[in-house]
């Protein structure tokens, strides 16, 4: 779950939010999906597994998503992308069974 708001932003951080899209996607069974596109202006962003299986999240495009091959997201599990691991790229998701995922992701 996510539970560090800290991390966010550090201290000596002058950058913030303008912008944020919240948003919820259905994962199709053994089909990759493209969650976010690349963002030169993302800051931050977080992804939610809303669903009973697990989800794998993907620093790449779709074509490269494959299951367990990246970040593994349990159900009700998250992971962030802050200004300590700020990725700007593409993020795509599949998963083994029909599935949900939802996210935000904030730009300057």
């Amino acid at each position: 779950m996510i539970n560090n708001p800290g991390a966010i932003l550090p201290e000596s951080s002058d950058s913030g939010f303008i912008k944020c899209n919240n948003d919820e996607i259905a994962i199709p069974k053994n089909t990759p999906v493209t969650v976010l596109n690349g963002n030169g202006k993302r800051t931050y962003s977080a992804f939610i597994n809303n669903s009973l299986s697990d989800i794998t999240l993907v620093l790449e495009d779709k074509s490269k998503a494959a299951i367990n091959k990246g970040i593994v997201l349990k159900p009700n599990g998250s992971f962030e992308i802050t200004s300590i691991n700020l990725y700007k790229g593409k993020v795509s998701v599949i998963s083994a069974q029909n599935s949900r995922l939802s996210f935000v992701e904030c730009s300057e």
